[in-house]
């Protein structure tokens, strides 16, 4: 049987994309380290002054930046989520408010979580819109103040979001077989996730994490047997929450 690339077909493309997306991150990790290192220099030499460092180099605009690096590399959900709880601590900074003004941070939160999800529910990382995926071959799953153990099943498996939030997930992906370009948007707050891969899957954690974990516990001796064909690609946050990659179910 002949195969034909369809010069309009993603999956042609994903690894050069993939790689073209881990120079931008880089790029943009470099621009992200001289800025700071220019702030830096700049407050040393007293050329800045105290209100401005005060809301350049501060944890909140960290909050913010890890958001953006988060956008750029199509983590939306993390990087909405982790902007917005920046932005709610940087007004204080910037406006003379009340001291009320916190009592309402569980309130904002809750809004933007929802936002996310609003304008981010149809969304499938890495799939555009109307590519007429199977629902087997894209995972979706929300667990909030609650969880459940799922199994997946598929021979094109394309990735997906698991979003945690006063919750967790156990996820078996162990009878998937991962398509070029695989990822999965991560978004742990307060929560936790467990996501059981086959040994032979090279999995790649880019998850931020905040006052949280993400962890590949397969061990080093399974890793090194991994199948270089087979790239699964983990991002996004985990704020208070956690997670981890095994094997074994």
């Amino acid at each position: 049987m002949n195969i034909v690339n369809d010069p309009n077909d993603r999956s042609v493309y994903s690894g050069r994309e993939r790689r073209r997306h881990g120079s931008d991150s880089r790029v943009f990790l470099g621009v992200l380290f001289v800025a700071i290192g220019a702030l830096l220099i700049l407050e040393n030499l007293d050329l800045l002054s105290y209100d401005f460092a005060h809301i350049l180099i501060s944890w909140p605009m960290l909050l913010i930046v890890i958001g953006i690096y988060n956008l750029s590399r199509k983590a939306a959900s993390a990087g909405f989520i982790l902007i917005g709880i920046g932005a709610y601590f940087m007004l204080p900074r910037i406006f003379d408010l009340p001291d009320h003004f916190f009592h309402s941070f569980w309130p904002v939160i809750l809004v933007i979580i929802g936002l996310v999800f609003i304008f981010q529910w149809n969304r499938k990382p890495g799939i555009p819109f109307g590519s007429g995926a199977d629902h087997n071959d894209v995972l979706d799953e929300t667990a909030i103040f609650g969880g459940r153990n799922m199994s997946l099943v598929s021979e094109q498996f394309k990735g997906g979001k698991i979003t945690s939030i006063f919750g967790g997930s156990k996820i078996n992906l162990l009878y998937c077989k991962p398509v070029d370009g695989c990822v999965i948007d991560v978004a742990t707050i307060f929560g936790g996730t467990k996501i059981i891969v086959p040994e032979n899957w090279n999995v790649k954690t880019e998850v931020v994490s905040i006052f949280g974990g993400f962890e590949d516990k397969r061990g080093n001796s399974v890793i090194s047997r991994v199948d270089q064909s087979k790239v699964v690609i983990i991002k996004g946050a985990a704020i208070f929450g956690g997670g981890e990659i095994t094997s074994m179910p």
